[in-house]
């Protein structure tokens, strides 16, 4: 039996949604990083995972060619939330999530590279002057933050660069790529993922009950893009080269992306 990471935040659960629904399969739930270390373990067989963990092991791993989670332009639910202007970030501290891995890293792209800002990165929330969070905590307060601003990380990448940045990506296990059901499940999640937004009324009220309104998260789904394009490509090895130049990984991405999807 394959089993699957499952990431339980809205930006996913369009797939899940029907995804959950097969008994043929095992869900290892977790966040973004616990999911990464597991694929990188071999504790699980296909996994959303944090685009940087195909960058730093993509010699573990094959990727789903048509679908990711990504935005053109605002996320929503990778932000900064900040006393200061990004700008005025300079000198500051930024409190990091344990929960990620990829926007941790293009956190860093976008203050120390498109901003030219040196800053200090810390674990301790107490003394930050801005708050990197994701998923469905980062979107909550994204619609109710009595924060000063809100630095929302997938607008400033279009900004610099006008390509999707794919914050995660359906990685696969080599070894999981064997397996008689392997076939099947790829195509069911492209699926899944092509008959959203269509579903809408039933996907909405488990986000309803935590606090969202209809608009919130319609406004929110509205914003994510599965589908992987030439664009989405691009975007990925840009980010892979940036990451490269910070010391982030250890290979700069043109050697290994167009390999690694599956055909």
């Amino acid at each position: 039996m394959l089993k699957i990471g499952f990431m339980d935040y809205a930006n996913v659960y369009p797939i899940f949604y029907y995804l959950l629904q097969d008994k043929n399969i095992e869900y290892i739930k977790g966040v973004p990083a616990e999911l990464n270390k597991a694929m990188r373990e071999g504790r699980i067989d296909l996994s959303p995972a944090s685009s940087i963990e195909f960058a730093r092991n993509h010699a573990l791993y094959n990727v789903h060619n048509k679908i990711c989670v990504s935005s053109i332009g605002p996320v929503k639910s990778v932000n900064l939330y900040s006393k200061y202007k990004i700008e005025d970030l300079q000198g500051k501290k930024i409190y990091f999530t344990k929960d990620s891995n990829t926007s941790t890293v293009l956190c860093r792209i976008v203050l120390e590279k498109f901003y030219n800002l040196q800053v200090t990165y810390t674990s301790n929330e107490s003394e930050a002057d801005a708050f990197l969070l994701i998923g469905d905590k980062a979107l909550f307060a994204y619609y109710n933050s009595p924060s000063p601003y809100v630095i929302d990380l997938g607008e400033q990448w279009y900004k610099f660069t006008k390509l999707p940045f794919v914050f995660a990506l359906w990685i696969i296990s080599k070894k999981a790529i064997e397996d008689e059901y392997y076939s099947s499940l790829v195509q069911n999640i492209t699926k899944y993922g092509e008959l959203f937004p269509k579903d809408i009324s039933k996907l909405a009220p488990k986000y309803i009950e935590q606090g969202f309104t209809l608009e919130q998260i319609e406004d929110y789904w509205n914003t994510i893009v599965y589908s992987i394009t030439d664009d989405h490509r691009k975007g990925l090895s840009l980010f892979y080269n940036l990451a490269y130049e910070l010391g982030e990984t250890k290979d700069n991405g043109a050697d290994f992306i167009d390999a690694a999807f599956i055909k």
